[in-house]
């Protein structure tokens, strides 16, 4: 859905069609209905604490295995410099 607005908004900036942030909102809200989520008219029931904590374990989670990645990448590094080395 976030891809989709975003080559909306490039289309409507390639076409030179000038849009007030009040604008971009209205539209906005209208995509957001048209793909049947509701907006929200509040805070919401998560608090900022809560929050907080869940996007730290998330991002624990993703930043072990980018270092596995990382070490991958490495590893195939040394590989292709040793066959380098020896041709």
């Amino acid at each position: 859905m976030v891809t989709a607005y975003l080559d909306f908004a490039e289309t409507m900036t390639l076409r030179h069609i000038p849009l007030t942030m009040q604008d971009w909102e209205k539209r906005l809200n209208s995509f957001i209905e048209m793909f049947e989520y509701g907006i929200l008219q509040d805070a919401g029931k998560v608090s900022a604490e809560i929050a907080k904590i869940h996007a730290e374990t998330e991002f624990e989670k993703y930043r072990v295995i980018q270092n596995q990645l990382f070490v991958l990448d490495f590893d195939k590094y040394l590989l292709e410099l040793e066959n380098k080395r020896k041709d």
